[in-house]
């Protein structure tokens, strides 16, 4: 009995994670135009250079970060001096490439994603949100 739900439960999450995983591209990659690892790759290339305004207007999700006065205001004047740190040691290659750890969801079918990223070699890996709106990629999470 013991070894019939040991089976079932690998069984399953055999077929639960690898639709997850199957079209996560992991590793260092320079990221293809239209994907969800450029729409991250172009939008932390403007987190690391402080461009925090052309950033909150073209990566920023307007219903679920960017919302209203509030939270681009806390954006502004806390999250963007950290995420300019931390979007630098992400980028790779001179800004050209990402070190990706790991991907939760398929952004082939999902309509958001979580994508963790290697960016400290001293550190744990870092995620950043995004969701898809047509056929964009917006920040959810900073």
């Amino acid at each position: 009995m013991i070894n019939r739900i040991k089976i079932s439960l690998v069984l399953f999450l055999s077929l639960v994670a690898t639709p997850t995983l199957a079209n996560a591209e992991i590793g260092l990659i320079v990221p293809k135009k239209g994907t969800v690892y450029y729409a991250l790759l172009d939008g932390l290339k403007l987190l690391a250079v402080g461009n925090i305004e052309q950033w909150i207007s073209g990566s920023c999700d307007g219903i679920r970060l960017c919302s209203n006065t509030s939270d681009i205001n806390h954006i502004r004047n806390y999250r963007a001096k950290l995420q300019e740190k931390i979007a630098t040691s992400c980028l790779k290659k001179g800004g050209e490439a990402l070190d990706i750890d790991h991907v939760v969801g398929n952004p082939e079918i999902d309509i958001a994603v979580k994508i963790y990223l290697n960016c400290d070699e001293n550190g744990p890996p870092r995620f950043y949100s995004l969701r898809r709106t047509m056929d964009f990629w917006f920040f959810i999470s900073l």
